[in-house]
């Protein structure tokens, strides 16, 4: 079970139409239930843009990837 670009009324439904699971189940339906009540909860959907502390961290590390890349690239070609 996926729960991939659900849009707001998408997550709406799965959340007032609780998952009918088999008892062999149980486990990862009710992780896939957790899921939705935390979009539900969130307001996490395709159309939202979620914010987070997180985003800011991988911005945060792509930068300084980003500037060493550069320096590597200066310095080989700067060697030539």
């Amino acid at each position: 079970m996926w729960l991939v670009n659900c849009s707001k009324k998408d997550i709406d439904c799965l959340f007032f139409n609780k998952i009918v699971y088999k008892k062999a189940d149980k486990v990862q339906a009710q992780q896939y239930q957790k899921m939705v009540n935390l979009c539900f909860v969130k307001d996490i959907n395709s159309g939202s843009y979620w914010e987070t502390k997180f985003r800011d961290i991988k911005l945060e590390e792509y930068l300084k990837n980003e500037k060493k890349s550069e320096r590597f690239r200066k310095s080989c070609y700067s060697e030539s």
